[in-house]
């Protein structure tokens, strides 16, 4: 447990050192862009995080690519990413006709299907998921993984990182109007964003929903004792998300609306089943991928 507090205390850090930096930050990219004020500190808190989980990892002795999660060799690594990214879109797929059909995303009015939008709702989603699975896997599936799995067993290590993964998940997601920017934004801009945890019933479905891809997501770290099948599982998820984000918007569907959330009109307890069905092909298909995705032999999926 003293790996896991360590990691805790240097992400509460991150938050209070980016939100006492965020006003000044924002004015002074202010001069050269209009980005919003939420996406600015949470860039300052990620980078804070980021030099002090360099840190940090020293610290407890992280320092081998497999403590990152990058113990196979690069082109078998790259190769079972691939895989994976297929399977993520493949699975995210399912979730999204479910969506689609159900009527509870409905198509932009802006969005005019064609080949040219499709192909560019796509290449913004590949680049999203790439660079949000590569960040977020090697932090908790990667090093925070390796800390807590040294003194507490692979098991207990994603039992810890699950939940953590799904609560920070609500970080920056509240919006102040530029008008109402000051000094003490960022710690406003702090406090908003996990206050619908005090809310359970308001936010449990999209809570409930993070923590079972964060589980999903452990099970293969456990089982293949690196984040290859990680990386392309989150990376084929975020893609499909992203290119609904792009093309759809929350539509009315009264008889099945209590399936998604109201925090983002995505995610909700139709993840449940969805996470639940993966989570049994991947245990009980384990012998046929696993010693793949090891390194083990030499065969593909």
């Amino acid at each position: 447990m003293r790996a896991f507090a360590w990691f805790l205390g240097v992400i509460l850090l991150a938050g209070v050192i980016g939100a006492s930096i965020a006003y000044p930050a924002y004015e002074l990219t202010s001069t050269f862009a209009n980005w919003a004020f939420h996406r600015v500190a949470g860039r300052i808190a990620m980078l804070v995080l980021i030099v002090e989980l360099v840190w940090l990892c020293r610290h407890l002795n992280l320092k081998q690519k497999r403590d990152f999660g990058y113990g196979l060799r690069w082109r078998r690594f790259l190769r079972v990413c691939l895989q994976w990214g297929a399977i993520g879109i493949a699975t995210a797929g399912v979730g999204a006709a479910f969506l689609l059909v159900t009527h509870l995303r409905v198509r932009e009015l802006e969005f005019i299907p064609s080949t040219l939008s499709f192909a560019r709702i796509f290449l913004i989603g590949v680049g999203s998921g790439i660079s949000v699975a590569l960040l977020e896997e090697t932090v908790f599936r990667g090093v925070m993984h390796s800390g807590i799995e040294r003194e507490s067993g692979p098991w207990m290590a994603a039992l810890l990182t699950a939940p953590l993964f799904a609560v920070l998940h609500f970080f920056a997601k509240v919006r102040i109007p530029a008008a109402s920017v000051g000094w003490g934004s960022g710690f406003d801009l702090l406090a908003r964003s996990f206050e619908p945890l005090g809310h359970p019933a308001l936010v449990a479905d999209s809570f409930l929903s993070w923590l079972v891809v964060g589980l999903i997501l452990s099970l293969t770290r456990v089982l293949t004792g690196n984040i290859a099948v990680a990386i392309g599982l989150h990376a084929g998820w975020v893609v499909v998300l992203r290119m609904l984000q792009e093309s759809t918007t929350g539509g009315s569907a009264p008889a099945y609306c209590a399936w998604v959330g109201r925090f983002d009109g995505l995610l909700g307890y139709w993840v449940l089943p969805w996470g639940s069905a993966i989570v049994v092909v991947l245990w009980l298909t384990r012998a046929a991928w696993v010693p793949y995705a090891k390194g083990l032999n030499t065969s593909s999926l």
